[in-house]
């Protein structure tokens, strides 16, 4: 497969293509011309220059699925005219604009309890509080999951074209290989119950003020280091004895990680700290198991 071949995996394709042909048609017109060597070589390589900067535009632009700030969708499995697994999917990036949003989804969902599956690297810890606190308030359970949308590919199994932003996307839902680190364990322990498989991963890092990192106004705490915060220490045990999460269990975990790493919590450590509640079957997946159309989620016994 060629390098080419191998760009068309991203959005960028197109447009690198696009580049690409006109250039190979202009140098065939240069080519039908009577121009000088050394000039017909100047024009190939201004050519060839423009070419690959038309290539590495098109591809730097696209952002990674773990890269893209958090959204959340509603997910259903399918009609649910007889029985279908609905759940609120939030993935990627957790930023300061990740509550405003969860918020919006919230008045959509208009009082329904449906679980809030996670899959997140981390990052604005503020945030991450803040969405917790709204899934607690809203008595809602979470887990480590990872969906899988429905006519995404599979380097992009949640693509931003098939989440709909107010009704119903459709898809799957996994929690073995799902990943919640940094930042999204603070999210997940704002639930009822907390789930996650035990081929899942939950991990903790250390945390501290990122020096020089005050973009929106506010501190940046998903930042990895070996110095200890008093102030963010505090503010994080507040919270975690809040939800019911053992906070001495979590900051012994979070100083097993080595300076620039993340300590991957052992199922039996979460349960123990309370960073989850339940750890799933093999057969288990995250989601309210919904039968007939007419049925209330609330009436339905859930699956975490």
């Amino acid at each position: 497969m060629s390098n080419l071949q191998l760009l068309c995996f991203s959005k960028g394709c197109v447009k690198a293509n696009e580049a690409i042909a006109v250039c190979l048609l202009f140098l065939e017109l240069l080519m039908a011309t009577r121009l000088s060597f050394p000039a017909i070589f100047r024009l190939i390589t201004a050519t060839f220059f423009l070419s690959v900067i038309s290539v590495a535009s098109a591809t730097e632009s696209k952002e990674t699925p773990e890269e893209r700030p958090m959204n959340f969708a509603l997910v259903k499995n399918g009609n649910c005219q007889e029985s279908c697994v609905q759940w609120i999917s939030g993935e990627g990036k957790i930023t300061a604009d990740t509550p405003t949003r969860f918020k919006r989804l919230l008045k959509i969902l208009g009082g329904k309890t449906l679980p809030v599956v996670l899959q997140s690297r981390g990052g604005d810890v503020d945030a991450a509080l803040s969405v917790g606190r709204m899934i607690r308030t809203a008595g809602l359970d979470t887990a480590v999951g990872r969906t899988q949308l429905n006519g995404c590919p599979m380097l992009d199994p949640r693509c931003t074209e098939k989440v709909i932003s107010d009704g119903w996307s459709e898809g799957e839902v996994h929690a073995g290989g799902a990943y919640c680190f940094s930042a999204c364990p603070f999210a997940l322990a704002g639930g009822q119950t907390r789930a996650a498989a035990t081929n899942a991963y939950v991990g903790v890092h250390q945390l501290t003020n990122g020096p020089g990192h005050r973009a929106t106004g506010r501190r940046r705490l998903d930042v990895i280091s070996t110095k200890i915060d008093p102030k963010l220490n505090k503010k994080l045990a507040i919270y975690l004895d809040e939800m019911g999460v053992n906070s001495n269990d979590v900051f012994a975990m979070m100083g097993l990680a080595t300076p620039n790493g993340i300590y991957y919590v052992k199922s039996a450590e979460a349960l123990k700290s309370h960073v989850i509640t339940r750890v799933f079957s093999s057969s288990d997946e995250p989601g309210y198991v919904i039968r007939g159309s007419a049925v209330k989620t609330s009436d339905v016994p859930n699956r975490l």
